[in-house]
């Protein structure tokens, strides 16, 4: 049966959300146009059946002179049928590079989900019509398979989540259902505005097509779940590459084999990207990464940038951060009675403990730093390039190299210093003097950095120590 003939009733919206995991409340987003209208009074009709209760949502962007007449509308519908309606304004700025829709759906999912709690579950009225629309509308932005998948039945929304049941249905049937409940719903007229893409694609595009295949809404939603298919085994491979070579959120391992392999480089580090919670990465970004992997070296200087993300290269694994490198190490003295020092946002701190436990401040002298106190700070503000281990002055940069230290990195490892003299790297590092003075007192340094990175590259001195 094709989704044109497949009629929408109340009964049906109950079988599938009994067909979805439990959820501790249903908010239904509720605009007050037709879509959401029909959504709205079928669970209306069903919600004592429902494991749940049922709330909904209604955003006031503001932009239509009728906009607050339409809130107006949906507070009276949703009183007559005795169900809770909160009602958000937000204000639209269209100063954020996103166009006015863009921007206008991003507040607005931004707002509800700040209502979501733990497994609360929004429900919105997209529908089969909506899921063409945007699987023609990503085919002429150029997207991959991702973007040729359409909208997901379901997906995280903060605490909660988001749920689409209606996507097995046509706009049509929603209508029908409408009249036949005599139930009057509001239309927006700038839905009929071809200015925007969607409505051209809406009222241009798919009639015309409609015209030479009649099933042209079925045809693409068959092309839509073959996608949907393909980026399931597609996400499934690069998972299995993700699991055993990567170490770190924002540390990826590119193994030769991947390297040698363009179409599986670009598609682990997109699934990476994506799983890291950050901006996706643009297809022209990612393609230029890629050329130049595939002609650098191990130590060849890579970087990329976009919005407020960055990817390096450094020795087959690319890191990934914010745009806004990690601070340096401040300098900083660390007198003599202080335990600990703070040295800034990203880099953490510095601390002295005993048998493992931090030690107050005294006057002993058991407590007290070797000399006149620490000087600390970074690399690049230091005279001194070398620090002595095993008798032997040992190359701070050939250090830094052995412990697998990206060089943009490096001012921020803290370097603690005596007498002008380097006398520890974070706190794995230290020159004869100093750790025989530390195992003499039963004491640690320890360093307890903020920035996530930081916090790996630690790890993976002390894992290299132990």
């Amino acid at each position: 049966m094709s989704n044109r003939a497949l009629a929408f009733t109340a009964e049906q919206l109950l079988q599938i959300l009994k067909s979805f995991p439990v959820v501790n409340s249903y908010l239904v987003g509720f605009s007050g146009g037709a879509d959401s209208t029909a959504l709205l009074h079928a669970i209306s009709k069903i919600r004592k059946r429902l494991s749940a209760p049922v709330s909904a949502v209604h955003i006031n962007h503001g932009i239509h002179p009728d906009a607050d007449a339409w809130q107006r509308q949906c507070e009276d519908f949703c009183q007559q049928h005795a169900i809770d309606l909160v009602c958000l304004k937000v204000v639209l700025s269209n100063n954020a590079g996103k166009g006015l829709e863009a921007e206008a759906r991003h507040l607005r999912y931004e707002a509800i989900s700040g209502m979501l709690n733990k497994d609360d579950c929004l429900l919105t009225a997209h529908h089969a019509d909506d899921q063409a629309e945007t699987l023609l509308l990503n085919l002429m932005r150029g997207s991959g398979v991702d973007g040729l998948t359409a909208m997901p039945g379901r997906r995280p929304l903060d605490e909660g989540f988001l749920q689409r049941p209606l996507l097995t249905f046509r706009s049509s049937a929603l209508r029908d259902y409408l009249r036949e409940n005599n139930i009057e719903w509001t239309e927006d007229p700038s839905n009929e505005h071809l200015n925007h893409d969607r409505n051209f694609v809406r009222h241009q595009v798919i009639p015309l097509l409609e015209q030479r295949w009649p099933e042209v809404n079925q045809r693409l939603l068959l092309t839509l779940h073959a996608m949907t298919d393909a980026r399931h085994l597609l996400e499934a491979l690069a998972d299995d590459y993700l699991h055993l070579n990567h170490p770190h959120p924002w540390v990826l391992k590119i193994t030769p084999q991947c390297l040698s392999n363009p179409q599986l480089t670009r598609l682990v580090i997109r699934r990476w990207i994506k799983r890291s919670g950050t901006t996706g990465i643009p297809a022209y970004t990612l393609d230029a990464l890629c050329e130049q992997l595939q002609v650098t070296g191990s130590d060849h200087k890579v970087a990329v940038r976009w919005g407020d993300w960055s990817l390096h290269w450094y020795r087959g694994h690319l890191w990934l951060q914010e745009a806004q490198a990690v601070p340096p190490c401040p300098t900083a003295k660390w007198a003599q009675g202080e335990t600990d020092i703070e040295l800034g946002q990203g880099i953490g701190r510095l601390e002295l403990e005993r048998g493992g436990r931090s030690i107050e401040r005294s006057g002993n002298s058991v407590d007290r730093l070797p000399g006149p106190g620490l000087t600390i700070g970074a690399r690049s503000n230091t005279q001194e390039s070398a620090i002595r281990l095993g008798g032997h002055h040992k190359n701070l940069k050939n250090l830094f190299q052995s412990a697998g230290i990206p060089p943009w990195l490096r001012d921020s490892i803290p370097l603690c210093m005596l007498n002008g003299e380097i006398v520890s790297m974070g706190d794995w590092c230290f020159n004869e003097d100093f750790a025989r003075w530390l195992t003499e007192n039963d004491m640690a340094l320890i360093w307890r950095p903020e920035h996530p990175l930081l916090k790996f590259i630690l790890q993976q001195q002390h894992q290299v120590k132990g």
